[in-house]
């Protein structure tokens, strides 16, 4: 007499194997500790670009609003203030670092690295590109 553990054991159908790797992929979906930790880590570079972005609207609309108040005084034509460019400053931060966050969601930890850092590299591009034309 064999011992045949296999005849005690079911065969696996097509709806358990999608079962099974439909699990296997949800448990790859989550995020873990160390994916936090290292959006985390880059969110704190986004929110500082979100920080000068903050202030630079500021300071040029108060800075525009007093030049305009000194040019009024001399006749000349008031400057405009530049609101595309600064909002597009102000979006291009969260946008990107919520873009990032959510394509390497499922990626390894490799790969969310390097969307994280290419998203705040693209995001300093944006900023210095409106700060240069605004």
């Amino acid at each position: 007499m064999t011992d045949d553990t296999s005849a005690n054991t079911p065969a696996k159908t097509a709806i358990d194997t999608a079962v099974d790797d439909t699990a296997r992929a949800n448990r790859g979906g989550r995020i873990g500790w160390l994916g936090l930790a290292v959006a985390i880590f880059f969110g704190l570079f986004y929110v500082y670009d979100l920080f000068a972005a903050i202030s630079n609207v500021v300071g040029v609309t108060s800075q525009l609003n007093q030049l305009n108040g000194v040019r009024a005084v001399v006749k000349l034509a008031p400057v405009p203030i530049p609101w595309f460019w600064m909002t597009v400053d102000l979006l291009a931060s969260p946008v990107t670092f919520v873009f990032a966050f959510v394509i390497g969601r499922r990626k390894s930890l490799p790969l969310k690295i390097l969307l994280l850092f290419v998203g705040i590299a693209m995001v300093a591009a944006v900023s210095l590109t409106a700060e240069a034309l605004a």
